[in-house]
């Protein structure tokens, strides 16, 4: 039986490396792009990232950051201002978005082609209510700490125990049924432990405008198709709807020599309406299956003419609850 592993191993050894075969590159290396990436909302100033894309046979492992740009930002077809550079090829403006704004940014590099890109800003969602109910899973884990006995003795102690709790969700909106809308669901649970704290951006996002197929013990969104939580209005165009999706979320019982650490949750829940080209922005990263051999790859949506990048907007509905 031995003999027989080592002579399989040995046979595939020699089977990979006979396919083995470098094949040298005989294309055309091209000059690198200007990439921009802008994400507007109305909640905060106009701002925009601005570095060059990298060649896919190079050995660099950072993209380039541009610090010499020229960002200029158009409201409604008129010169606002020009952005001012921040860090890391960021440039940040003054101006807050309004709602039904045109915005446009013309970006100026010396030596590359000057690149436009631009974006609207949609009024929030109406969010009408949410229903919860909270149910035990019947999982627990220790919640531990470091205990220092000595300068060179560190145990683990216990402070208490943590239980899962499922959190079902139905959030009540309604679309205005003016056009095809586009949305993002966000859902972060915060927990403060005395004066720690930690957020958990997972949620079961399953429901059927999703396109997700998860149940109540399956994986988190973040490792299905739908990614980025997006949906449209197409199955409840101008209608209510009850988006309906659930949280796992741990409740901590500290033992008695502990219980002086208050423990508090929250979550919050924001549904963000998003523009048409953030939406298929979005839907072309999560189609990336890096994780697949035999994938076929996946071009990502941009919107930036003479360059490469994204420029979307988005616009925050907001609901929080203690748990």
């Amino acid at each position: 039986m031995k003999f027989k592993t080592v002579f399989f191993l040995f046979f595939m050894i020699l089977f990979f490396n006979s396919c083995q075969k470098v094949i040298e590159f005989n294309g055309e290396i091209t000059d690198p792009l200007v990439v921009v990436n802008s994400l507007l909302t109305p909640d905060s100033v106009v701002s925009a990232q601005v570095s060059l894309s990298r060649f896919f046979l190079s050995n660099d492992t950072l993209y380039q950051k541009i610090d010499s740009a020229q960002v200029l930002l158009f409201v409604n077809g008129t010169l606002k201002e020009g952005l001012n550079y921040h860090y890391n090829g960021v440039y940040v403006g003054k101006y807050k978005p309004l709602i039904g704004d045109s915005l446009n940014l013309q970006v100026i590099i010396p030596g590359k082609k000057t690149v436009k890109t631009g974006t609207s800003i949609k009024s929030a969602i109406s969010i009408q209510s949410i229903d919860t109910s909270s149910h035990a899973t019947g999982k627990k884990m220790p919640i531990l700490s470091n205990k220092v006995i000595s300068p060179t003795k560190i145990l683990l102690d216990t402070l208490g125990y943590a239980f899962e709790y499922k959190l079902s969700c139905v959030l009540h909106l309604i679309d205005d049924g003016i056009e095809t809308n586009y949305y993002r669901l966000s859902v972060v649970t915060k927990t403060s432990l005395g004066t720690k704290k930690s957020y958990n951006y997972l949620f079961n996002f399953d429901d059927v405008v999703s396109g997700n197929t998860n149940n109540s013990i399956g994986p988190p969104t973040s490792l299905t198709n739908n990614k980025f939580n997006i949906f449209s209005n197409e199955m409840f165009f101008g209608k209510e709807y009850a988006l309906k999706f659930s949280v796992l979320y741990n409740k901590s019982i500290l033992l008695p020599a502990y219980n002086k650490y208050l423990n508090l949750q929250d979550v919050t829940f924001n549904l963000q309406k998003i523009n048409q080209s953030y939406y298929q922005y979005l839907k072309t990263r999560a189609n990336i299956k890096t994780n697949s051999f035999f994938a076929e790859p996946v071009q990502v949506y941009s919107n930036v003419d003479g360059g490469i990048g994204i420029m979307g907007s988005y616009s925050n509905s907001v609901l929080k609850i203690n748990l």
